[in-house]
């Protein structure tokens, strides 16, 4: 790992979904990016999912993709060997206490990076979370989670082993630095990677932002996803408005 400048992350916008097709495309562009880690995104319903045991990167996977436990998705986990997994993202919807036994029993084996569910509106917001009010307030166009519940998650975290919270300061990959941290083991930059032969993710994640801003550029007539491009995006440069208004109250 000494020889990495950057660690790449693909399938951001997208989903891996673990086909030959995207093993060798993946390959062809490690030889071109020697210094580069390549690492990738998978959703715990994918197909293919065990393929990862059979090739050189490791994956983060997302395993409560709909926010809710299923112990049987949670079961094709442990169907991936330890060292090829970076980390387990796991989404975190307060008054569920099925999360926190999924954060508390995936950190026993694995690194654990909690996601904070973050809704665009009110009709996800009751359906998931119906006494939202004390629990989330409107901030940078999203409801985002606040206060007493948000001090909660961050004990809870705090006391697990290899357990973490995504963008914890707010200000984005710059001040978060675990897609680094995670799979090089040190602070190097974060990039993103969205493969053609990945295409359009398959599945519909609750308030995903990913597909929001996609459903936002086809509505505009602008390409979804600009595919093979290796790149920083917004949240990894400190682009993003709620990055910005941030990193100025700090100042």
């Amino acid at each position: 790992m000494n020889n990495i400048t950057n660690v790449i992350r693909v399938a951001v916008n997208n989903n891996f979904n673990c086909t030959a097709a995207e093993f060798n495309q993946l390959k062809d562009l490690q030889a071109i990016h020697p210094e580069s880690l390549f690492f990738i995104n998978s959703n715990i319903k994918t197909r293919n999912l065990k393929k990862i045991n059979d090739y050189p990167y490791k994956a983060v996977i997302t395993i409560n993709p709909d926010l809710f436990v299923d112990p049987k998705l949670v079961q094709r986990l442990y169907d991936i060997a330890s060292d090829k997994i970076a980390f387990i993202r796991i989404k975190y919807i307060p008054n569920h206490p099925e999360i926190l036994e999924l954060i508390k029993e995936v950190s026993k084996t694995s690194n654990v990076v909690v996601t904070l569910q973050r809704f665009n509106g009110i009709a996800n917001l009751e359906k998931y979370v119906p006494d939202y009010r004390i629990h989330y307030k409107w901030s940078s166009n999203r409801f985002r989670l606040f206060g007493d519940s948000l001090k909660i998650i961050e004990t809870y975290t705090q006391r697990l082993p290899r357990t973490y919270i995504c963008d914890r300061a707010g200000l984005g990959c710059g001040g978060c630095r675990l897609c680094s941290t995670l799979t090089c083991g040190k602070d190097v930059q974060i990039l993103t990677l969205n493969l053609a032969a990945s295409g359009i993710c398959p599945y519909n994640c609750v308030d995903c932002y990913a597909k929001t801003l996609q459903h936002f550029l086809r509505s505009i007539n602008v390409p979804v996803i600009k595919y093979d491009w290796i790149h920083m995006n917004h949240k990894q440069s400190g682009k993003t408005a709620h990055i910005r208004h941030l990193k100025n109250k700090v100042a």
